[in-house]
């Protein structure tokens, strides 16, 4: 009899944990900074918030993304975050939704025109640091036929080639480093060197603005909505990690997104 009790309250205690873990909220991207004022703690990507914890955000343009297992993607932003609210009540959902930036039929890599032509991110294009982008093979690519990146800073025009081996073209440090200092918005052209009948041309493919940012912390934010979600169909999770990324960083196609997970 005394072990049926221990048993049914061990059970009760796992129901219940199991209920509030669904009730509480993850990080999944910051914008700027923010204090969860219960804690006295800054907050990270990954940590989890009560919903009776508070938030603090540092400034009018820091934000929170979130995931939680019932309510989806929500973000806490100065509009919502009140001085006296908890997380339950600061986190608004997120409603936007993109078009996934499917594998064409007998897929060979991407046209850079349509790809880096991007008006419902308002253009914002992700680069992810080191991973390949595959170029559809229309464009040759050796020492004299070549894809870089053109912009303007303080009068001079900047020109950056772009790496590229048989996977694909690569947007590391030598391309755009933090010490460019890009303003925000700021928009580049892409563009291909290439010899035409014995003349060389430099064509402007497309104009973005290139947010880049590194695999690992792409990798992290990816793992956090595939772990808390409550959605486990890939089709589903692969829609809702493409709005995270959209809304955050830029345009994604599916089979970049594929090669960064």
């Amino acid at each position: 009899m005394i072990m049926k009790r221990i048993l049914i309250a061990l059970l009760v205690i796992v129901i219940g944990s199991s209920f509030m873990q669904d009730d509480n909220f993850y990080v999944v991207y910051i914008k700027g900074g923010a204090i969860n004022t219960v804690t006295s703690r800054g907050v990270r990507i990954g940590d989890m918030l009560r919903p009776s914890d508070k938030i603090f955000l540092k400034d009018a343009n820091s934000k929170l993304v979130l995931i939680h297992p019932k309510k989806g993607r929500l973000e806490i932003t100065p509009k919502s975050a009140g001085k006296d609210l908890s997380v339950k009540d600061q986190a608004v959902s997120i409603s936007s939704e993109y078009k996934i930036v499917s594998r064409p039929l007998n897929y060979e890599g991407y046209n850079p025109r349509t790809y880096f032509h991007s008006p419902e991110t308002n253009y914002r294009v992700l680069l992810v640091t080191g991973l390949p982008l595959k170029i559809i093979p229309f464009y040759k690519l050796d020492v004299q036929n070549f894809f870089y990146l053109q912009w303007e800073k303080a009068g001079t025009t900047i020109v950056r080639k772009i790496p590229a081996s048989d996977r694909g073209i690569y947007f590391n440090q030598t391309v755009i480093s933090d010490a460019d200092q890009l303003a925000e918005g700021q928009k580049v052209k892409f563009c291909y060197q290439h010899f035409e009948y014995g003349v060389l041309k430099n064509d402007v493919l497309a104009e973005f603005v290139p947010v880049v940012a590194s695999l690992s912390v792409i990798n992290q934010q990816v793992a956090i909505i595939k772990k808390y979600s409550s959605q486990k169909e890939s089709r589903v999770l692969n829609a809702l990690v493409t709005a995270h990324l959209n809304d955050n960083y830029g345009k994604v196609g599916s089979e970049y997104l594929h090669n960064i997970r």
